[in-house]
């Protein structure tokens, strides 16, 4: 027999999992903390290796100037140019960066929160259904305090009753 709420329940999650495609169920697997923390580090990585990429297609787009004025130049200054560069657009990344991956969070938040809502529903439904249908079969699921499951068989008051008299 189909459960119209069942079937409601489990459309709902599935529109869900096909708009966020699953993006927004992996931010479920991090604290907010956390995800802003490894998204701005994800950012910074790339932004280093994308900065000193430049640098380096700026030397060789004009290596032959930079051969001629090698000797002319004052390298405390252009170092310091770099590094200065450098801390400047890091910081902005940073900062961008972390704006982003707080947004992106605060947004997919009240979606998970009800996902998980729908969720928790659906296995409360899918639990009475087992067990009424285990009290109907005379089967009832008991839980180790291991983790594991076992069936144990119903005993009706008039077996109790036989096994006494006996």
């Amino acid at each position: 027999m189909l459960d119209e709420e069942k079937i409601k329940l489990m459309t709902k999650i599935s529109i869900y999992e096909k708009q966020e495609e699953f993006e927004g169920l992996n931010l479920s697997n991090y604290y907010k903390e956390d995800y802003v923390k490894y998204g701005c580090l994800r950012t910074l990585v790339a932004t280093t290796i994308m900065y000193w990429l430049c640098v380096a297609a700026y030397i060789f787009l004009y290596f032959e100037k930079i051969l001629v004025d090698l000797n002319q130049v004052d390298y405390f200054k252009l170092i310091y140019g770099l590094m200065l560069g450098y801390v400047v657009v890091m910081a902005l990344f940073y900062i961008y960066a972390f704006i982003v991956y707080n947004y992106k969070y605060s947004k997919a938040r009240p979606g998970l929160i009800k996902y998980n809502k729908m969720l928790r529903k659906l296995i409360k439904l899918y639990e009475s259904d087992d067990t009424s249908a285990s009290i109907k079969s005379g089967r009832v699921k008991v839980y180790s305090q291991i983790g594991g499951m076992d069936d144990l068989e119903l005993m009706d008051e008039r077996s109790e009753e036989s096994g006494s008299d006996n």
